[in-house]
């Protein structure tokens, strides 16, 4: 509610102005959920805490019952066509909302342009990748199920950790022989860290050389720094299944134990990278990438041959000063998406695309 003060100037009521306070502090309380969820996600979990998330598809900030009557009436317009949107690590689904415009987002913008219904997960980020993975696996086989008419198309848009989740659920979907599996036609990662966080990587070594220290002071804090999430420790090295982690010390000074899976049969993968600088060769791109993904690693570049993923050359595209987190709200990273979902078939040459936007 707008008044008019003395000057003839409108200025937002009491009652206004309390509405924005109750806003403001319920977005801040979410978002401090959020980031225990990341941190400490995992004990939240086991000590069956109200504030651990579970896994559920959201749609307009509201979870979902995957029954079709409950489909129907949160998308009176389904398609045969579905777009799943999975966040990163210590986030929600409004991670997706452009900033200017709460109601936006890419799986908004999609069903806009292309028809695709849109849905976005929701978990616990501080749980194992592979525990993600297996449990978003099955909200798939569900919603397949719960669909109210045939579904024909999946497609996936995966962020940070969340192309970690999605690529588990891909494995442990394909080795539980699920439908869905069948269904999905593109992937996209956006700044996924495939090889590994040079964040928690240098984290390991902090706590470990901690530890070592022979004074009880140091030793505590390294112990401090190891109560972080498994689901932060497995972004050490991107692990995927539980064989990586099961009967293995998480606290190990990097040490790899990750197996090397394939990609999805039957689906197109695509990848897409930011950098802090306008020129990717500058050395703060280098090293930093996006802030928190490097190239190599979004890109599946390794070092060592069996852990290299084969994404295809031209499926890649980069976006100069697009930082880690607004890759999930990019008009120009939505631009290209869109484009993507366009093409009939795939192709190109170039590794590196440099995006003017």
């Amino acid at each position: 509610m707008l008044v008019q003060n003395e000057t003839g100037k409108n200025d937002i009521s009491w009652p206004g102005r309390l509405d924005q306070v109750s806003t403001a502090i319920k977005r801040t309380a979410k978002t401090g959920v959020c980031i225990l969820n990341g941190i400490i996600g995992d004990y939240l979990h086991d000590q069956q805490n109200e504030l651990a998330y579970s896994m559920q598809l959201y749609f307009q900030n509201e979870p979902l019952d995957l029954t079709p009557e409950c489909l129907n009436i949160s998308h009176p317009n389904i398609t045969s066509k579905a777009c799943i949107l999975v966040h990163g690590l210590a986030c929600d689904e409004t991670i997706w909302n452009y900033a200017d415009d709460g109601e936006t987002t890419y799986g908004s913008l999609l069903q806009r342009d292309l028809g695709y219904t849109p849905f976005y997960l929701r978990y616990n980020t501080g749980r194992h990748v592979s525990e993600n993975g297996k449990l978003f696996s099955t909200v798939l086989s569900d919603l397949l199920r719960a669909y109210p008419k045939p579904l024909e198309e999946i497609i996936l848009i995966a962020h940070s950790m969340g192309g970690l989740v999605t690529r588990s659920a891909c494995d442990y979907g394909t080795e539980d022989q699920t439908d869905w599996v069948n269904k999905v036609r593109r992937v996209f990662f956006l700044g996924a860290p495939h090889l590994g966080a040079p964040l928690e990587k240098f984290v390991n070594v902090v706590s470990w050389i901690l530890k070592a220290v022979p004074r009880p002071y140091t030793k505590l804090s390294g112990d401090i720094l190891d109560l972080r999430s498994s689901g932060i420790k497995d972004l050490r090295f991107g692990y995927l299944r539980d064989e990586d982690w099961i009967r293995q010390d998480p606290d190990a000074l990097l040490k790899n134990n990750k197996k090397t899976i394939p990609l999805l049969a039957g689906a197109s993968h695509y990848v897409i990278t930011g950098t802090l600088t306008k020129d990717p060769r500058h050395p703060v791109t280098q090293w930093f990438g996006d802030g928190l993904v490097r190239q190599p690693s979004a890109t599946g570049q390794s070092s060592q041959d069996r852990h290299d993923i084969p994404f295809i050359p031209g499926h890649h595209r980069e976006f100069p000063q697009v930082g880690h987190l607004k890759l999930t709200r990019s008009p120009g990273v939505y631009q290209q998406i869109k484009s993507w979902c366009q093409e009939a078939s795939s192709s190109g040459s170039s590794h590196y695309q440099k995006a003017n936007l």
